[in-house]
């Protein structure tokens, strides 16, 4: 028998054991990936390390802070804890409640050191950062207690339910998708009507020719820069001046 032969016959069930090592080795790692939440969630866990942190440290923050009665509130996450309102509208009544990272249950659950201020205004954005776990079905129930939880504790505060922002995925890739997004907002916009309250589409308003957050207010497919925010404020101006 020729050596070369041989050598191929020895190496060959070695090498379907390596196979089928692998195989299952890969099979593992998809399988607890989706059980953990799937690749999206991993994506947001890597890039959102040390969230949880500033969370603690900004609701704590927010605790001591002192009251300012009347206030008219700017509550959700990053994409509204990134602007300095009160200086954009040239308004002491103004103050930020924006934590990056936040969700639906995580504003809820803070809600008590907001309403402190007794609010004349709420501007509510969430879910963005749910729907990087969850699908919107799943959101809009979270979010929908957040709003019950407001309507409930401070009835007499105007709350303006505004849309979540588009995303850019080719400027950089995110665990949202736009379509996600439009599903969310449309559950949004159907809430405002049955609670009541006023919903502020600012969807449309930051959009490119492709239906994406405009890379010309973005480096990172998700937050924006100045030029974004100042059309923000063209689109609420209405309301919080009022």
């Amino acid at each position: 028998m020729p050596l070369e032969l041989m050598f191929t016959m020895m190496k060959s069930p070695l090498l379907l054991v390596s196979l089928l090592i692998n195989v299952l080795f890969i099979g593992a790692v998809l399988f607890a990936l989706q059980r953990y939440g799937g690749w999206r969630n991993l994506w947001s866990k890597i890039n959102n390390r040390g969230v949880e942190k500033t969370y603690f440290h900004r609701k704590n923050l927010f605790e001591m802070l002192p009251v300012k009665d009347g206030a008219i509130i700017f509550l959700g996450n990053s994409i509204t804890a990134q602007n300095e309102w009160a200086e954009m509208f040239g308004n002491p009544d103004i103050i930020n409640r924006g934590i990056p990272g936040d969700h639906c249950d995580g504003i809820r659950d803070r809600l008590g050191a907001v309403l402190k201020n007794q609010p004349a205004k709420i501007f509510l954005m969430a879910g963005i950062n749910d729907l990087a776990f969850y699908p919107p079905e799943k959101v809009l129930t979270k979010y929908e207690r957040l709003v019950e939880a407001i309507l409930t504790k401070t009835p007499s505060t105007k709350l303006y339910l505004q849309s979540v922002l588009p995303v850019n995925n080719i400027v950089s890739p995110t665990p949202v998708d736009n379509d996600d997004i439009r599903t969310l907002n449309n559950g949004i916009r159907r809430l405002a009507v049955a609670k009541g309250v006023v919903f502020i589409d600012l969807y449309p308003i930051l959009l490119d020719a492709d239906g994406n957050l405009d890379a010309a207010y973005t480096q990172d497919g998700v937050h924006l820069n100045g030029a974004a925010y100042l059309k923000w404020k063209d689109a609420i101006e209405e309301f919080v001046g009022r």
